[in-house]
């Protein structure tokens, strides 16, 4: 029989324990917006200069990595930049090698390495949590920022491609360019794969050009009438990436021809 407490209750078992008020549905919904919110602002124009010059001295001494194709980066105006993904050099490496202001999607769980957490952070990049609520408000200040007339950069096949390659691309680049009616500015890279470690990094610059970045021309997906087809269209992204990077990365995507 339980304890009675000093008012006549029944005293509180050892193994209660009191519960905590979970939040209203209206509660989370205006939490979310708020997050949102806070996620749909650009990187600070100065911290992001200044990591952006950083980058440069570091990739410069390490790497000497080769660029091409600036001339087909718009100065202005909503821009969705997508690129193939070797390993997680490839943000910072956009970031420097490009002027303007970007805020990458980025998986959550690249939060939890340091370096590349703080890297970031720094940039302002958006985290994504693959399957939850929590992607689609990543979406939505994605398209908020675009509205904005922004740089979003995404990397349409969700993660590190495996083997080194391009893998099926996801249908979420389609979606954000339907929506928001940005042109999609299209970067193959090859050779970060092999600078995964201090030591390759750090002598990259000796076997260059190990790291190329090519960049291609915007384009704009044509949606076509009725509902469209977010998967085709990721596909055609990722064809065109595939032709900016050497055959034995195109993986998936082999079947194109390389750009000139």
């Amino acid at each position: 029989m339980a304890e009675q407490g000093s008012a006549g209750e029944p005293a509180e078992e050892p193994g209660d324990a009191q519960q905590v008020r979970q939040p209203s549905r209206t509660e989370r919904i205006l939490a979310q917006a708020e997050e949102r919110k806070r996620a749909a602002q650009p990187p600070d124009a100065r911290t992001y200069a200044l990591a952006r010059v950083l980058g440069k001295v570091v990739f410069g001494a390490c790497i000497g990595e080769e660029v091409r194709g600036l001339e087909n980066v718009p100065r202005e105006g909503p821009l969705l930049i997508a690129a193939n993904h070797l390993s997680y050099l490839e943000p910072p490496l956009i970031a420097t090698a490009i002027s303007r202001r970007i805020t990458f999607l980025a998986g959550h769980e690249l939060y939890e390495i340091g370096w590349l957490s703080w890297v970031l952070r720094t940039l302002g990049a958006l985290p994504v949590r693959r399957g939850g609520a929590r992607d689609l408000d990543a979406i939505r200040a994605a398209m908020e920022l675009l509205k904005r007339g922004e740089a979003v950069g995404i990397f349409p096949e969700g993660g590190i491609g495996e083997r080194s390659v391009l893998t099926r691309a996801k249908p979420g680049i389609s979606l954000l360019a339907q929506r928001t009616g940005a042109p999609i500015l299209l970067i193959g890279i090859s050779g970060t794969e092999r600078l995964s470690s201090v030591r390759p990094f750090l002598t990259a610059r000796l076997g260059r050009p190990r790291v190329r970045i090519t960049i291609g021309k915007p384009f704009l997906p044509n949606f076509g009438p009725g509902r469209p087809d977010h998967q085709a269209v990721a596909d055609e992204v990722m064809e065109r990436i595939a032709a900016l990077v050497p055959e034995r990365y195109r993986g998936e995507y082999r079947d194109v021809s390389r750009e000139s």
